[in-house]
């Protein structure tokens, strides 16, 4: 018997529905197998909260991102904002755009060597980039709020172990 099953839920890709199987593990199935399961449904279910709160406040994932990086790298160069992102710089300078014409984001160029533009926040960008801080505390509160401090370290320890298992195991 295999140990999961599947069942849909809806969702929306391109505008148009589309189900993604939902992966249910068998009681049976071997615990190490089962935790596997239970990290990615909690990842999941992360990433859905954290969507859902980002549509909230009109705000898309990757410019709640780039507002976090800016905010602590603020006057950093469009590349390494890429680099940092993980994508293309053609992919950055479209966001940009999109975050200057919100008013989010202000491009200058670099006072010591005008061919490079530097990227700053606005009063807009640190207001929100504020405002998804209390986004981004709700999501702790809702995701481990309810457990013990002695709770939180030991799920700590626990997941840092994981964390070096996959990081010897590439």
């Amino acid at each position: 018997m295999h140990p999961h099953s599947h069942r849909g839920r809806a969702h929306r890709v391109h505008g148009r529905p589309f189900t993604l199987p939902e992966i249910t593990v068998d009681e049976d199935a071997p615990v190490a197998y089962r935790v596997y399961h239970e990290l990615r449904r909690v990842s999941r279910a992360q990433k859905q909260m954290l969507f859902r709160r980002l549509t909230e406040q009109d705000t898309h994932p990757a410019q709640a991102f780039s507002l976090w990086v800016l905010s602590e790298n603020e006057g950093m160069s469009q590349a390494d904002l890429a680099d940092t992102l993980n994508v293309s710089r053609p992919t950055v300078t479209i966001m940009l755009k999109k975050m200057e014409k919100a008013s989010l984001i202000e491009r200058r160029p670099d006072e010591k060597d005008h061919r490079y533009v530097r990227i700053y926040l606005t009063d807009s960008g640190r207001a929100l980039h504020a405002d998804l801080e209390t986004v981004h505390a709700g999501i702790v509160e809702a995701t481990v709020g309810s457990m013990s401090e002695a709770e939180l370290v030991q799920l700590e320890r626990l997941l840092k172990t994981v964390e070096v298992n996959l990081e010897e195991a590439q």
